[in-house]
């Protein structure tokens, strides 16, 4: 392991900013001072493979054992071409994430709560964390937390060359509050983490329409079975049709999140373009004409959709 393993980001991915502060402690006395109603005293997640690693790879490493956990077929060999920042000589939290959804992953970052971190680990669900390590805590360090025990004061990583690193829970999360408290699971389309949060779930999906759609698809279609109502898994789905130049379903799913969520003039717009492509320019007119009405969020997109289609209806004439 070497200085810069890893490098904390603060931007904004998939409208999920990356947490750049670690706010006050979470445990006392070995003991979460907010602890989540039915959480178990313990708990471990077995089958989790192990790739040792005491250079700056921890980041393939890492990504690694939940890929191949979430049944990815990759080693950490094959991810450190994508994951390896020689300038840097360590990895970024945004290229772990990335390389997470071209392997048809879901990659959801977590809260910065230890409560919601164990929930994932009582799922049966191995957890990537970023540490700060070292005195005075020079070192970034991705690692893999796989148990806790409440009872034992204990929680067991995956890390360097430890296959099961155990440090306390105050030590652990003294590290993690060091790495600005981010972690994130690795998810298979159709499971959904511990504690998730509709909107933040789908912002994980979004950045996966350009690389891994089928997946995209399969994670959209099963949070709409999930959230019934939400007109943002059914732009996903219109977008991801839209790109294989399915207009009909395109302009289907795009109607269903504007009658969903007619307030916003963004779905309206979507399905005008869709009509356009589909070259019902009656219907395009109409539809951009009613994202103009609403006029929110984005009034200047609506305006050239519709200087689009007129420009289309005056070609045809």
């Amino acid at each position: 392991m070497r200085t810069a393993a890893a490098l904390a980001l603060a931007a904004a991915l998939g409208g999920c900013a990356l947490p750049i502060s670690s706010g006050p402690p979470q445990v006392r006395d070995g003991q979460l001072l907010q602890r989540p109603a039915g959480l178990p005293d313990q708990a471990r997640v077995s089958g989790v493979p192990f790739y040792p690693d005491d250079t700056n790879a921890c980041g393939p490493a890492s990504l690694a054992e939940v890929l191949r956990f979430a049944g990815v077929d990759t080693d950490a060999d094959r991810l450190k071409p994508q994951l390896l920042t020689p300038a840097l000589d360590g990895t970024l939290q945004y290229d772990m994430l990335g390389a997470t959804r071209r392997a048809g992953r879901v990659a959801y970052v977590i809260r910065p709560e230890l409560g919601e971190l164990f929930e994932n680990v009582a799922q049966g669900r191995p957890v990537v964390v970023l540490q700060r390590l070292g005195i005075p805590g020079n070192i970034w360090h991705f690692a893999v937390v796989v148990g806790y025990d409440l009872r034992h004061d204990s929680v067991t990583l995956r890390s360097s060359t430890a296959r099961a690193l155990v440090l306390s829970v105050g030590q652990f999360d003294a590290t993690w509050a060091g790495g600005g408290r981010w972690a994130f699971v690795a998810l298979r389309p159709g499971e959904f983490p511990a504690q998730v949060q509709p909107l933040r779930y789908l912002q994980a999906v979004a950045p996966m329409e350009g690389v891994a759609p089928e997946a995209a698809r399969r994670a959209y279609r099963d949070a709409l079975a999930r959230w019934p109502d939400s007109w943002v898994a059914m732009m996903g789905l219109g977008n991801l049709a839209y790109a294989r130049k399915d207009y009909a379903q395109a302009a289907a799913r795009f109607a269903q999140a504007a009658s969903a969520h007619p307030n916003d003039g963004d779905p309206l717009n979507n399905l005008a373009q869709a009509l356009l492509a589909a070259g019902d320019l009656q219907g395009a007119r109409s539809a951009v004409e009613r994202a103009v009405a609403v006029g929110k969020p984005n009034p200047r997109v609506y305006a050239k959709t519709r200087e689009q289609i007129l420009s289309a209806a005056s070609s045809a004439h």
